[in-house]
């Protein structure tokens, strides 16, 4: 599961020149502007990947960025250090007058109190809780601490941070290691009524393309960031005397309910052009968690639930993930 994920590289920089360093680097480099007015700077941060940077031109790299333009923001591709020594290597030096990097930012999954959670990382790592609206204009050095109880493989909206976050002063590469290392403590220890469950999930599929069914599952599982794979292998299942059915079984540890777990699973058995492809069955305290149990009120049969829960699907993947997945299909469908 990935519970923390580094957030973008933020260079505050000062030109002599800005209209002519802005030219030279969307000329030279994978780069970009911001092209909404009515992004914040919290919402640029929340959306950004960790390997890219952004570049914020001021007046005064040296003072505190107390307002945001997004007219003044470049995203690049690539890390900061990197971005650097190449737009020196160019020739263009003379152009930048001062330039800093801002804290590094962190984001952290948290599955259970959020507010006990980071009462508890903010004594462990000497740091001070700001409004997170506020956090980043108020240090220039240091590391930031963002909290959101949604899924860190999908682009964030600044709307899924915790209101309250994290300022330390500890080095941001010491902090994101510890914090990888012990993540699912802090989680664990703020639990209240949310557990963790071992649930087995059992591939049937007639043509035997167990392996592709196998990743098209994991693959899902993983990007939702849903648990924890203890145990696969192979076994099989009586049908009648002196007969069995082999099929996979894949054991899983997840702090998501039965029900949630099955709607999951419900939704990959179907192809969006409505073929059946799979079954998977779900059991949980040695009980099987039929179909009728996430039944809606306006899904009637098997295959109409299977689409209605695979669009919920899809609001918790990355685009590239979703696309991805349809290839994975796409190959199923081909190759019977």
């Amino acid at each position: 599961m990935a519970f923390v994920k580094s957030g973008p590289k933020i260079l505050i920089l000062e030109s002599k020149d800005p209209d002519q360093f802005r030219e030279i680097v969307l000329k030279h480099f994978k780069s970009r502007e911001l092209d909404k007015a009515s992004e914040s700077f919290e919402d640029v941060v929340a959306s950004l990947r960790y390997d890219q940077t952004l570049i914020y031109l001021t007046d005064n790299a040296r003072e505190n960025v107390s307002s945001f333009d997004f007219k003044r923001c470049l995203v690049v591709e690539g890390g900061a250090q990197n971005f650097l020594m190449s737009f020196i290597n160019l020739g263009h030096a003379s152009l930048i007058s001062f330039v800093r990097r801002a804290p590094r930012l962190i984001i952290m999954r948290v599955i259970g109190d959020m507010e006990g959670t980071i009462h508890d990382i903010a004594e462990d790592y000497e740091a001070t809780t700001e409004p997170t609206k506020e956090i980043f204009t108020r240090h220039s050095e240091g590391t930031v601490i963002l909290f959101t109880e949604c899924n860190l493989n999908k682009k964030l909206e600044y709307s899924e941070l915790s209101k309250q976050a994290l300022y330390t002063p500890l080095h941001f590469s010491e902090v994101i290691h510890s914090l990888d290392l012990h993540a699912l403590k802090y989680s664990n220890r703020n639990l209240k009524d949310t557990v963790w469950n071992e649930m087995t999930i059992k591939i049937l599929d007639k043509y035997g393309a167990y392996k592709v069914q196998y990743d098209r599952l994991i693959f899902v599982l993983d990007h939702l960031g849903a648990g924890i794979l203890l145990k696969e292998g192979w076994s099989e299942s009586p049908l009648r005397l002196f007969s069995s059915e082999d099929y996979y079984a894949v054991n899983y540890f997840t702090y998501l309910s039965p029900q949630e777990i099955k709607k999951i699973l419900l939704a990959l058995e179907y192809m969006e052009n409505g073929e059946r492809i799979v079954d998977f069955e779900l059991f949980f305290k040695k009980k099987r968690i039929h179909w009728d149990e996430v039944r809606t009120k306006d899904n009637l049969s098997r295959e109409a639930l299977s689409q209605h829960y695979r669009h919920e699907l899809y609001r918790d993947l990355a685009q590239e993930d979703i696309d991805r997945l349809k290839a994975m299909e796409d190959y199923i469908f081909a190759s019977r």
